[in-house]
């Protein structure tokens, strides 16, 4: 059978597009699993969810809190919005399962991709259960792509968050936690070999999320250039909520459900594509810097959609043409340097750099930053003049050679040429006679395609 597109995976993005574009397309989405089924949890930004989206959500973060092992402690109510909301993907992606069906296209579980062929007139997809063809392929089978790597498409240079935890249940309570709580930085000493060694280097942080009274969704990650696998995170996991003295409300949790995940972030181009072949989700990094998956999802793929049916429509299915469909809209240069910076800040900083920047939320700081901000940042929300105040604010709590010593040295020439834009020459004149980057000022606001300049 014939169909305008067939995806590979049904993730959350792969089954979010498939949704859409079948409301005007014959779609296919092909799973090697089950569809619909996730080993990951979202909370999103209260603006990404609309009236379709609201009644998969439920509760949401309202308060942060961050906790160091060397001391440093901040928290603050939530306050670019009242609550980031939870996503319940248990009810969200089977909806959008039956919704491809309602429309009259298929989701075929259990059928593995194998390969395809791509001709002047369509692709052929070759699966577990048979050929299959169509006029576009779009590829959402995630970070660790087949069809990309077939296509010489390489992650070098990506950082990624990996991430392993679990859904738990607390009969005895929640131990002065409080529903909402999200604990976005917590570390021990026991786990961080020494105080110079950063998040990069193998130092886990733990988070958790206060889901209910009941329940938690608690977990820990690593932002690193590499890939961390499961088998070594889990034991880390474990050890941490059973017998540090610091997470004592989890050693008596019962848990539910194991998470697990890796997200790109920052140094990503989102603009992917070949002869009738379009990346999209994981595939095609969709995220924010910090790793917001599901918001860029809610956030794009209607839009997203939109355009693959104006491209079917008009058969513009080329590579250059593919290549030329904004996933995401264009974000201003604020919110995408800023990112970046405190993406590869939080990966490379050692613990006192680190206690440093999240003192600097407490309102007892002289330097203090407002959270908000922190909130924008990680949201993609900060405009031009926010962005100037941040760094102007880390400028005087840390002086250049730190921020710059623990930057890899490929980005050195990058920040300087974009922090040009927010703060004094001077600054810049400082850095380039630090780092011998020479003197030529950036010119005109030309930039990488993609999402994220970095």
């Amino acid at each position: 059978m014939h169909y305008d597109a067939i995806i590979i995976g049904g993730g959350p993005s792969g089954l979010a597009l498939a949704s859409e574009l079948s409301r005007t397309r014959r779609v296919l989405v092909v799973e090697k699993g089950v569809a619909g089924n996730t080993n990951r949890s979202w909370f999103v930004p209260l603006n990404v969810v609309d009236e379709r989206i609201q009644p998969y959500t439920y509760g949401g973060v309202t308060r942060f809190l961050a906790n160091t092992c060397s001391g440093a402690q901040t928290q603050w109510n939530a306050r670019l919005f009242p609550r980031y909301p939870y996503i319940n993907e248990k009810q969200l992606l089977p909806h959008w399962v039956a919704t491809v069906r309602a429309n009259g296209s298929e989701v075929l579980d259990r059928c593995e991709y194998h390969s395809h062929t791509v001709d002047a007139h369509g692709v052929s997809v070759d699966t577990a259960r048979g050929p299959f063809r169509a006029r576009l392929m779009i590829d959402c089978t995630g970070y660790d792509s087949r069809i990309a790597k077939q296509y010489g498409i390489r992650r070098a240079g990506y950082y990624w968050w990996s991430v392993f935890g679990a859904i738990g249940d607390h009969p005895d309570g929640l131990g002065g936690m409080q529903v909402g709580d999200y604990m976005l930085w917590q570390t021990f000493a026991d786990t961080t070999a020494h105080a110079d060694t950063s998040l990069r280097q193998g130092r886990p942080v733990f988070e958790y999320e206060i889901l209910d009274e009941r329940t938690s969704f608690s977990l820990i990650l690593y932002l690193r250039p590499e890939v961390m696998a499961r088998e070594a995170m889990e034991p880390v996991y474990r050890h941490i909520i059973r017998e540090e003295a610091a997470t004592a409300a989890f050693h008596g949790m019962q848990v539910k459900e194991l998470k697990y995940g890796w997200y790109p972030s920052a140094s990503v181009t989102q603009e992917l594509a070949r002869e009738r072949v379009i990346f999209a989700g994981d595939a095609g990094c969709w995220t924010t810097p910090c790793g917001w998956g599901m918001s860029f999802i809610l956030s794009n793929y209607r839009s997203f959609a939109a355009k693959l049916d104006q491209a079917l429509q008009t058969d513009r299915l080329g590579r250059a043409e593919l290549a030329s469909i904004r996933h995401v809209r264009w974000r201003g240069r604020g919110e995408i340097v800023l990112n970046a910076l405190m993406t590869h800040f939080l990966s490379n900083a050692p613990a006192p750099l680190l206690d440093r920047y999240i003192n600097l939320f407490n309102e007892s700081h002289p330097g203090h930053i407002d959270p908000i901000y922190c909130e924008k940042v990680y949201t993609l929300e900060i405009t031009a003049a926010e962005t100037r105040t941040v760094l102007q604010a880390m400028l005087k709590e840390f002086h250049l050679k730190e921020l710059f010593c623990v930057l890899p040295l490929s980005d050195y020439a990058l920040l300087v040429e974009e922090a040009a834009y927010f703060v004094s020459q001077s600054v810049i004149d400082e850095v380039r006679h630090l780092f011998h980057l020479g003197d030529d000022t950036p010119q005109g606001d030309k930039r990488k395609p993609g999402f994220d300049i970095a």
